[in-house]
């Protein structure tokens, strides 16, 4: 019997609750600390995501490849990626201190911060790595749901303490230990759900070989897109106030939001769209994008109707500008919508090259862009810039896939009655595992 759409339908549940807890949290930070202060504090964990992506060299990427294609075990790769995550955390902490030393910054006489920071590092590596160790074995439930249970202790640490001097004073340092206690309970998880995993015997050398060649090419392309997605900040950061950077997080954060449908479709589709059979299935590609982009535009209408007044009422009053930069992020939005599908479309033909590509002609765009015109313009030409940037991407992937067919743009744009019951049954073939290749856009 086949149980895809039981998977799928699972995967949404709960990688739905950890976005949802992951957005109340945000929230709970954005009102505990106001725009200028967990602004700073998003600035500083995207600082070190830049670090962990570079130093873990998307292991997970190719684990999870070899692992799903039955070419490698989980309980040898287990072994070996918690090896790889004390070894990695520790290469990680030494380039963020060196971070910190030279740009003098005030943390580094910190010990509870530099403490804090070690394990951070540490748990985001764990959670990586093993929640990886989970998808390739499609369990998908069992690490977000300890993701969901860490932010929901956070939620409730922030409103039952908002007004502890310990709350307030040691926050961060709490916020970064919850990401080592997620890592170690996913990795307990896995432990105790396939026991085998604890013998520690490594992979051969040839195959880890090639577990590592895969990981650096996906490394290249998850690094550019990384930029693609945050480089912005540090233009914020650079040109604007701290106040403004608040600001512009939090939109581009509540933006983000509305990728996590698409992605995990995305996810769903890159098996499928690897057939054999291709060209079969160019139809259903154009249907997944048509009701994306209603499904994200209705949620970006609602928003441009009520968001004036219900963002500053959530977020808190020094989030005035949050609405505005969102509503201008809402051209890239769609255009990031439409392009998840299309993205696995190129990945599942072998042909990342057209992502990659594309992701550096809107990194292109964005960094020209933001020095132009934030210097002159301000904090709005940031979500201007932004969606520019993104809308060049789309527009190239869209310029290649109709070189190859013919397709009008109505295809990607009009809703159809027969859209709903496509989906049913592409959702209910018979898939495997999607690669990590999809996630690389």
């Amino acid at each position: 019997m086949n149980n895809t759409p039981r998977l799928v339908l699972n995967h949404i549940l709960w990688r739905g609750l950890y976005f949802f807890s992951l957005l109340l949290l945000n929230i709970c930070i954005a009102r505990f600390f106001a725009a200028e202060k967990s602004g700073q504090i998003f600035f500083i964990v995207n600082n070190l995501a830049l670090v962990l992506l570079i130093t873990s060299l998307s292991l997970e990427s190719g684990s999870t490849y070899y692992i799903a294609s039955g070419n490698l075990s989980s309980s040898q790769m287990a072994g070996f990626c918690l090896i790889w995550s004390a070894a990695a955390a520790l290469i990680a902490f030494t380039v963020w201190f060196s971070v910190l030393y030279f740009s003098d910054s005030a943390y580094l006489n910190g010990t509870g911060f530099l403490l804090a920071s070690f394990l951070f590092i540490l748990g985001v590596l764990l959670t990586t790595f093993f929640t990886a160790m989970f998808y390739s074995k499609k369990k998908f439930a069992p690490p977000n749901k300890v993701l969901f249970l860490v932010n929901l202790f956070l939620i409730l640490l922030l409103i039952i303490g908002k007004n502890h001097p310990f709350i307030k004073l040691y926050f961060v340092q709490i916020y970064f230990f919850c990401f080592f206690l997620q890592g170690l309970m996913i990795m307990l998880v896995f432990f105790i759900n396939d026991p085998s995993s604890g013998r520690f015997k490594l992979p051969a050398k040839p195959l880890l070989k090639k577990v590592f060649q895969y990981s650096l090419a996906a490394l290249i392309a998850n690094l550019i897109y990384f930029l693609v997605n945050r480089i912005d900040y540090w233009f914020v950061q650079y040109y604007c106030s701290a106040k403004d950077l608040g600001n512009y997080i939090q939109a581009s954060k509540l933006a983000q939001m509305l990728f996590i449908l698409p992605g995990i479709l995305g996810a769903t589709l890159f098996p499928i769209f690897s057939s054999s059979n291709k060209s079969g299935y160019s139809t259903e590609l154009t249907t997944v994008i048509r009701i994306l982009f209603w499904i994200n535009g209705a949620i970006c209408l609602l928003i441009l109707s009520v968001g004036w007044y219900i963002i500053p009422l959530v977020f808190g009053a020094s989030f005035n500008k949050m609405y505005l930069l969102f509503i201008l992020l809402i051209p890239g939005i769609l255009c990031v919508t439409m392009n998840y599908p299309m993205t696995s479309w190129f990945s599942a033909s072998n042909r990342i090259g057209i992502n990659v590509r594309g992701s550096l002609l809107a990194l292109t765009v964005i960094c020209v862009g933001d020095i132009i015109a934030l210097p002159r313009y301000g904090i709005r030409s940031a979500s201007m810039v932004s969606s520019a940037g993104f809308f060049s991407y789309y527009c190239y992937t869209i310029y290649i896939y109709r070189k190859e067919y013919s397709v009008s743009w109505k295809d990607f744009l009009l809703i159809r009655k027969s859209d709903l019951k496509q989906i049913r049954q592409l959702v209910g073939k018979d898939i495997q595992e999607p690669s990590p290749e999809n996630y690389i856009v």
